[in-house]
């Protein structure tokens, strides 16, 4: 490597590889990061319904029954020597404006939680329930000791639940308890008819001492229909500003367990999540381990990872449990936690970006164009006029670099054929530098338009991954702008290719190398086989700035250029002393 960085080839080459490594890093993400693949259009889902962080009161059986019971009165656990059982399995379904819930009483568990407002990957109905996993691991609100260890007796025990009609419409209250051989259990789930909060408690005894005890979600959580969305199942919680995510490949080989007094704790895949919520300044637990399910719908049978979760910690675990959509303006509608609940949608590393985007889509979506697709075309098009003077100021800078060329070539030519080792390199690095700084030119100035849109290209696509209004969204022809074109030829890339030719040949280039600008005008072939497996959305984000671009461009050369006054009088070189010599052997 040169001893100075503006060595005119060394910069050239720089500049080929700026534009080659944004290619290969646009194209690893493709390869690296699974992608959603194509699903049906959900209905808008509402905001939760604000709740308070009150205790839940824990009814109190009135007798020994073989039946349901009907629960009354105080939040302990005293049944005293009396056994309380149902004599035989049955299940009990709540229905809410949001969901449907449906229980067994054996262990009392649930056998199913559908969102109604929402399909699967395969249009069915999205139950987060994997219903392979349950048989296999457990359903959801079993429960265990901390460590993971069941608690005997308590998965085959058949709980009685409070009197009542099969099916049961929210508001409603389950009280599910069962007693015999010293074990206690209670459980309680409190639904409200709208939002998505659950009021969860449950209480484990034996011989009279409580027990500290977990909740647990252990058969896989979410849509698991979703293609790649075992690579965003993961655990999380909350702690010193911030959210700690901890994905099934990290509890592979052992359980990975953490508490304190998180303001929440969690499970979630690409799309939706399930967070317990404690009563202020209470601790929680969250014990997070690896299963290994055959994904729903996935006729090839074969088993990917997904995290098994469980809550709690405490001899009395009372939370609140949040189940839906990963939703900004449904999490923000959650009492009691603050913004810091919103962050369960995690936008990156580039969240100071893509994070004002995303509120800007949202604005538009709302108030001008009640469509995703135009909304990213209309935010687009607003970032490529805020930086137009960029835009502008390195056109300049190329415009300037193409009158200097001579002057480089002439320098160059002037120390043709010395190596990198020589002394004198240093001496045409230092000839270049001052020719850049006298006429005030830039020589990396026409990278600047692509390096100024990889953060906001990638921004675009952590949004288009994470966000779930644009799971199924529909633009013009495209199904799912958070996946590829289902076209046989997908219009999109084509297109921003065919775009990416037109702006090249409008855009001056600095470079007097051949062979580099060659290989320049091959990147959008380059460009168009990495954007052929993008999502439609960020095609369409690329697509409408290299249109914006064009335009822009063609403005940019109807402006009369400044001309560079190049001194040429001070041009001297080898042929110059040789033909002093040549006068003086006369």
């Amino acid at each position: 490597m040169p001893k100075n960085p503006n060595d005119e080839q060394f910069i050239q080459r720089r500049m080929l590889l700026a534009a080659v490594l944004s290619a290969v890093v646009m194209g690893g993400y493709i390869y690296l990061v699974p992608r959603p693949e194509p699903q049906q259009q959900p209905q808008t889902e509402p905001a939760a319904t604000p709740s308070s962080p009150a205790v839940i009161e824990i009814p109190q059986p009135a007798a020994v029954e073989t039946d349901p019971v009907e629960p009354s009165g105080t939040s302990e656990i005293d049944f005293g020597s009396q056994t309380v059982e149902a004599s035989r399995e049955q299940t009990v379904t709540v229905e809410t404006n949001s969901f449907l819930v449906e229980f067994t009483n054996r262990g009392a568990t649930v056998n199913r939680w559908e969102l109604k407002k929402f399909k699967d990957a395969h249009k069915g109905p999205l139950d987060l329930v994997h219903q392979g996993g349950a048989k296999r691991f457990g359903h959801p609100f079993r429960l265990v000791r901390p460590g993971g260890e069941a608690i005997a007796g308590s998965d085959e025990a058949l709980f009685t639940v409070n009197s009542g009609p099969t099916v049961r419409h929210a508001p409603e209250t389950l009280v599910f308890e069962h007693a015999k051989n010293g074990l206690r259990i209670r459980k309680t789930f409190a639904f409200e008819a709208d939002g998505h909060i659950v009021r969860v408690a449950t209480e484990v005894s034996e011989g009279g001492r409580p027990q500290r005890h977990l909740f647990e979600w252990g058969g896989g959580f979410g849509d698991t229909a979703q293609a790649g969305n075992t690579a965003h199942s993961q655990t999380f919680y909350f702690d010193d500003g911030d959210i700690q995510f901890t994905p099934a490949s990290d509890a592979e080989d052992e359980r990975i367990s953490y508490a304190g007094p998180f303001p929440f704790v969690g499970v979630a895949d690409l799309f939706f999540t399930a967070a317990a919520i404690p009563e202020p300044g209470n601790e929680i637990r969250v014990e997070t381990s690896a299963v290994e399910i055959v994904p729903t719908g996935d006729e090839s049978g074969e088993r990917q990872q997904f995290v098994a979760a469980a809550f709690g910690g405490e001899t009395r675990n009372s939370v609140r449990w949040y189940v839906g959509p990963k939703s900004r303006e449904a999490l923000a509608g959650v009492d009691g936690v603050g913004n810091a609940f919103g962050r369960i949608v995690d936008f990156g590393f580039f969240a100071f970006i893509a994070e004002p985007i995303f509120l800007m889509l949202r604005w538009v979506h709302s108030n001008i164009v009640s469509n995703w697709g135009w909304s990213i075309v209309i935010v687009t098009v607003l970032i490529n006029t805020i930086l137009f003077p960029l835009k502008y100021k390195s056109t300049k800078s190329m415009r300037k670099m193409q009158q200097l060329q001579p002057l480089v070539k002439q320098i160059n030519n002037k120390y043709k054929g010395v190596t990198m080792r020589d002394p004198r390199k240093a001496k045409q690095n230092e000839e270049l530098q001052a020719l850049y700084k006298k006429y005030k030119a830039n020589p990396m100035g026409g990278c600047l338009p692509i390096l100024l849109q990889m953060p906001f290209f990638f921004a675009f696509y952590k949004l288009l991954t994470v966000a779930i209004e644009m799971r199924q969204a529909e633009w013009l022809w495209v199904s799912d702008l958070s996946n590829p074109e289902t076209l046989a030829i997908r219009v999109l890339p084509l297109t921003m290719v065919a775009t990416q030719f037109w702006s090249q040949s409008l855009t001056p280039t600095p470079t007097a190398d051949a062979t580099q600008a060659r290989l320049m005008k091959f990147m959008p072939l380059v460009f168009g086989f990495i954007f052929y497996q993008f999502q439609a959305g960020l095609v369409l984000y690329w697509l409408t700035s290299n249109c914006v671009g064009i335009v822009q461009q063609l403005i940019l050369n109807r402006l009369p250029t400044e001309q560079v006054v190049i001194e040429t009088g001070r041009k001297r070189g080898r042929s110059g002393k040789s033909s002093k010599r040549r006068k003086r052997g006369r």
